[in-house]
This record gives C-alpha cells, structure tokens and sequence, in this order.
C-alpha cells in the first residue's frame, strides 16, 4: 500500500515538475516570472519555487537578473538540440515545401508553435517575379495573426485559445485582433480545414496556411503567400485543398511513429 502511495506522489511531483517546464519553455523569449507560472501551473507558491530551484541546481532553467524571470536553462536547449536533430522539421518538410513553391510560384513558409507565438523556421521562394515576404526566418508572431498560427489555434480548446489571448492581450491589441474577432477567424478555419488572410503586412498580400500536429503536444504549419491580386477567393480554396493534400502524410496520428 505504501508503495503505491509513493508511486503516485512521485508521479504527481514528475507531472507538476513537467507543467513548470513547459511554461517556461512556452514563455522562453521574454521569460516567465513565479507569479506568473503559479498562475499558469495552478501550484502553490512554496511547491513551485522549491521545484524550480531543483530545476535552475539542474541546469534546466535559469533565473535571468535583474527582472528575475525564468527561461530555460542549457540542459534543456541541449536536450531540444538533440531531439531537433534527430529528426529535423526543416529537412522532413523542405521537399515538399520546393514542390508546393514551384506549383504555385508563390513564397512558401514553414511554421511551428512555440509557446503562444508562430515561429518561422525556412521559407522557399516560387518563380513569380514579385515576392512577398511577410516574416523571415526565426521571427515570430503571436498565434493568429497569420495563416498558420490560426491553423495551430484551431486545433485547440477554447479555454486554452481564450487564455493565450489573455497572456498575449498587448500584441493581440497592437494588431487589431480582439478575441471575438480571433474565435470567428478560428471558426472559419475549422470548418474549411485551412486557414486564408488577406491584406496582413506591409505589402498588402494574402495567404492560406494549413496546420497539423508533429506530435501529440507540437503544431506546424505550411503557409503560401503572394501578392493580395494573386490570392482570390477561388484560389485561395484550390491552395487550402492543395496544403491539405501535400500535409496529410505528416500529421501526427496517436499510435504512428513518425
């Protein structure tokens, strides 16, 4: 009976130990503060700053000075290192990438969710002469203010969706992107299995991105992107149908190894 007890209380420390990773991986680029991550995790104060201490003795997290804020720490980007390359997302999907470019002519993005933002990690170009390039590689951008990130929100709950708006409610405000605007947005993108935004940058294009899971917990995407006078609605259908296609032999299914 002991033994028991102590096999779940050593799971719950694990899992607890787990939810203070990921958050501060989730909020790595400008950290996460303890109130924060109370917040975030649900745990008590004294529970959460004793396993993050464990954590920074670890290596796995830092404590930046002075803003006291918690990011990851060397162990764990030398454990992501070692994963990344185990299987790189850029190599598994730069072939199809070349091919959708080289079909539709336009700039094609590879996407994947880090945290609450959209983080570009390559890009190829097509051959029509004028090129859009609304994000470069390594930007990112908060989820749902381009094609893939609302492909990535639609594949989440609603609570989760409403509590990234909340984290993110300064960026969302910066872009005009109230949360009602953000759900219908999401709606419409569940129900026609890709996402099309028009008139997002600078420039004055448009796009269509698809998104699918690399893992029961990782997202990314695949967006194409041209001139808005290239991306009617007509065609916006034919590139979301086309994404859907090329996409599908990458989704993340639970019992496939990929």
């Amino acid at each position: 009976m002991d033994e028991n007890k102590n096999k779940i209380a050593g799971s719950q420390s694990a899992s607890k130990v787990l939810a203070l990773l990921k958050q501060v991986g989730f909020h790595h680029e400008k950290g996460v503060r303890l109130k924060e991550l109370i917040e975030l995790t649900g745990q008590d104060r004294s529970t959460a700053h004793r396993l993050l201490a464990c954590l920074v003795d670890e290596g796995f997290v830092e404590r930046a000075a002075p803003a006291k804020v918690y990011r990851l720490g060397i162990e764990a980007m030398q454990l992501g290192l070692v994963s990344a390359g185990m299987v790189p997302v850029v190599d598994r999907l730069r072939p199809v990438m070349k091919k959708i470019a080289r079909q539709t002519g336009d700039t094609v993005f590879l996407i994947v969710r880090s945290g609450d933002y959209a983080l570009c990690l390559h890009r190829e170009e097509g051959a029509y002469p004028i090129k859009v390039f609304v994000v470069e590689p390594g930007t990112r951008r908060p989820l749902g203010t381009s094609s893939v990130g609302v492909g990535i929100l639609a594949g989440l709950p609603d609570a989760e969706i409403v509590a990234i708006h909340a984290r993110q409610a300064r960026e969302y405000e910066r872009r005009g992107m109230p949360l009602e605007k953000l759900r219908r947005i999401v709606r419409e993108t569940r129900k026609n299995g890709f996402s099309g935004m028009t008139d997002f940058g600078p420039e004055g294009a448009g796009g269509v991105g698809c998104a699918f899971r690399l893992s029961s917990n990782s997202y990314a995407g695949i967006s194409i992107a041209a001139i808005s006078s290239r991306m009617p609605a007509q065609r916006k259908r034919e590139l979301g149908t086309l994404l859907q296609q090329e996409l599908q032999p990458f989704a993340w299914a639970p019992g496939l190894k990929k």
